[in-house]
């Protein structure tokens, strides 16, 4: 399955999408079952995670709401672009940086993972399209 046509399937404005996430095309960027062995590192309350154009989604999320999968898959694209603007070193580098700058505030886990810039990122382009 691809991105692109869970989106097309959920009636999303992908001609917005697209401008917000240019050059990701979402036909090309992969959806997959997240292996069981993945999501026992999972975090409580994480449903998916971005691996350069692949998106792992728990399995539950990936078979159930298709609305709700497609707001999850517009949050994710974000940070396939990301991945693509930064490469893998500065995106994994800004992504730990934020996170601890965050518990080095007095943040506790929970708000240091939101607080971090490029997932404050994602929400807001996924907020558009609720």
């Amino acid at each position: 399955m691809n991105a692109g046509r869970v989106l097309t399937e959920s009636g999303v404005d992908t001609d917005e999408l697209r401008a917000l996430i240019h050059p990701i095309q979402p036909e090309q960027v992969s959806l997959r079952s997240a292996p069981r062995l993945m999501m026992r590192f999972w975090g409580s309350g994480i449903k998916a995670m971005t691996l350069r154009r692949r998106i792992f989604v728990d399995p539950k999320v990936l078979n159930g709401d298709k609305a709700k999968l497609s707001l999850l898959v517009i949050h994710e694209l974000v940070h396939v672009r990301q991945w693509h603007d930064l490469g893998v070193l500065g995106f994994l580098g800004r992504y730990l940086r934020s996170y601890l700058r965050g518990r080095r505030d007095g943040l506790n886990h929970r708000d240091s993972y939101r607080a971090i810039d490029l997932e404050v990122e994602a929400r807001e382009i996924q907020a558009r399209f609720r």
